[in-house]
This record gives structure tokens, sequence and C-alpha cells, in this order.
């Protein structure tokens, strides 16, 4: 798999990817979660028009409510048989790295992007994405096909889209699902595998689409085989590796994180390897292991498993490749600072002198 192409995005995201909130959707002219009010970008919902943050009501909806409201908002407002803008939108709010204990913050949010024009959002998830990158390079790039339109110039069907399946995701508790600090919380629920199922169900027409394993089923199958393992096998020191060969977008590692996590147990300590068929389906596993903290020897692989026996090692490589990139990437970009730096200080040397 070869880079993304978004070099020069990534390295301006290199100065914001730890700030706690990308610079297109912080809350500027509002106030922020830090206490802040700092207005400075002209593209905000104040200099739009908007001088405060109207109410915007917010519920923690079941999944199945979740991803009918976000379909039925796509189809509506646009009418685009797309599916990488709404699923990518979902997923920008997934990834928002501005979490709190309990998710405090999520109503608070939630108004300030319900009132952000079309434009600035789509800015600001390019942003998310770029960021995360930086922290996760071999799952962003394989989550790039959801993404990919935050480079496009789109028209205003497809902006009309974006706001609307904003709203409706927000409407739905997407960050009270996905913003609170703990991960156990932000794995409570597959929020992709809902948005993707029912946008291909709509898409479809004919009640065709795709199913995946029901969460129910998945904890239940998840506990019995946690609980059915030994001691030693439950949670071994030097760590176990799970492969799902059709994973979808992960639901059944979700179960088994949840489970594992409710018996003491850290992610952290093991591989998984997710391998999926459908790009779209990958993209959204690859976008929930950064939310669920699955832990960094965890991979997505897109690919034919029956196909090809050797797609773990090919992630496992992938991540390597891509994480190198990206070290790379630091490495320019620190060398571009320095480089600036040092001819501002030879500036400022030499007009002194002169005068």
């Amino acid at each position: 798999m070869a880079p993304s192409d978004l070099g020069s995005r990534l390295t301006a995201a290199l100065a914001s990817a730890q700030r706690p909130a990308p610079a297109a959707l912080a809350p500027a002219g509002h106030a922020q979660p830090d206490g802040t009010a700092d207005c400075s970008d002209p593209g905000c919902a104040r200099h739009a028009g908007t001088t405060d943050c109207p109410p915007f009501p917010i519920t923690r909806r079941r999944g199945s409510d979740f991803g009918e409201s976000v379909a039925d908002a796509w189809y509506r407002s646009c009418g685009s048989s797309r599916m990488d803008i709404p699923a990518g939108v979902v997923a920008a709010l997934a990834l928002c790295p501005i979490k709190s204990p309990g998710a405090l913050h999520a109503a608070q949010l939630s108004r300030y992007f319900a009132a952000q024009p079309p434009r600035v959002l789509a800015k600001g998830y390019a942003e998310v994405y770029a960021a995360t990158w930086m922290l996760r390079p071999e799952l962003m790039d394989v989550a790039a096909p959801i993404f990919r339109w935050t480079e496009e110039d789109l028209d205003e069907q497809a902006l009309r889209g974006v706001a609307a399946v904003t709203r409706a995701a927000l409407r739905a508790g997407v960050l009270q699902y996905t913003g609170d600090k703990d991960p156990y919380y932000r794995s409570d629920i597959d929020l992709m595998s809902w948005t993707i199922t029912n946008l291909r169900h709509h898409s479809s027409r004919r009640g065709l689409g795709e199913y995946h394993t029901p969460p129910e089923v998945a904890d239940m199958m998840a506990r019995l085989l946690y609980d059915g393992a030994s001691d030693a096998d439950a949670e071994p020191g030097r760590g176990q590796s799970f492969n799902e060969p059709a994973a979808g977008t992960g639901g059944m590692f979700r179960s088994m994180v949840q489970a594992m996590r409710e018996r003491g147990g850290d992610p952290h300590k093991h591989e998984w390897v997710m391998q999926e068929l459908d790009p779209i389906a990958a993209a959204g596993a690859a976008v929930n292991t950064v939310v669920w903290d699955l832990g960094p020897k965890a991979v997505v692989a897109v690919g034919n498993t029956l196909a090809d026996s050797d797609l773990s090692q090919q992630a496992f490589a992938h991540q390597r490749k891509m994480q190198a990139h990206r070290d790379r990437l630091r490495g320019v970009a620190a060398f571009a600072k320095a480089t600036h730096d040092a001819f501002r200080q030879l500036d400022t040397l030499f007009s002194a002198r002169a005068a």
C-alpha cells in the first residue's frame, strides 16, 4: 500500500498534533474546554454570522438508530451514492482529540460543531485525519478511503451532506460515545459498523447490504472464550496474538477487549490483526482501532484472506514502513523549522548591524 498523498497537510499537522483540537474545529470565538476564548479564524461560526452557538439537543441513541439517522441525513440532504463522505464525517468526529472524563464536554462541543459552516467542518475533519495520521500512520493509511474527500473541492450539494451528517451524528450522541477519556467507555459500541451497514442498505434500495455480527452475539462469544481459557492463557505476560480473518469493522475484537478490560487485562500487551476484504469496512476498523485504543500492536490489513495467507506479516511490514515514513516527515519538518529559525536570526543580526 502506497502512503497517502498528504505530505503538505501532514507536515503542517506536526505543529497542531499536540493541541487539544485541530484549529479548524477548535471553538474559536467561543469558550473552549480549557476556558479560553480567542477568535482568530475567519471561517468560524462567529465570523459566519453566528455570534453564539444555539442550543443543540444530543441524546445517546442505540446503534441502529444512530446508523439510520446518519444514512437518512446523507441521502435526504445530498442524494449521492458516495459512502466515503458520511462514513468519514462519523470517523472524524469519533477521532476528535478532545476527550474528557464521562465525555462531559460533549454537549458544549456538539453545539459548536453544529453551528459551523460546511467548509469549516470539511477543513477541520481533514486536520483531524492528518493529526491522527501522525500518531498512527499505518492505520490512517488504511482509513484513507473514507478521508480522501477532505482533499477535494466539494460542491454545494456534497457540503450540504457534510453538514447534515455532522448534525445527525452529533444529535445521536457520537461525542457522548467516543469523547470519554477512558477507552473502556469509548468501546461501548461500534458506531462505524452501524454507520456503514445503514449506508449500504440505503444505497442498495433492495434491502441487500453488508451485515456484521450482532454486538450481543459477539459479546457472548467473547465472554465464553475468555472465561473458558485458563488464567495463564487469558492474560499471559508476553501477550497473545489474535487474528480475525473477516473482521468487518472489528466488532469481535471490540467484544474481546471489553471482556479483557473487565477482568483487569491490558489489550496493549497483545497483537490484534484484523483482515478485511472491503476497503470501506477496513477503514472503519482502522478508525475503531484508534478509538478503542487496542494498542501499538494492533494492525488492519486489506485483502482476501483465502487468496493471500500472508496478510498478517504484510500488515506489520506496512506498519513499519508507514512509521518510518512518518518519522522522515518529522525530520524534514524539524529541519525546515530549524532552517527557518536560523535565517530569521541571521536577518535580525544583519538588520541590527546595518542599523
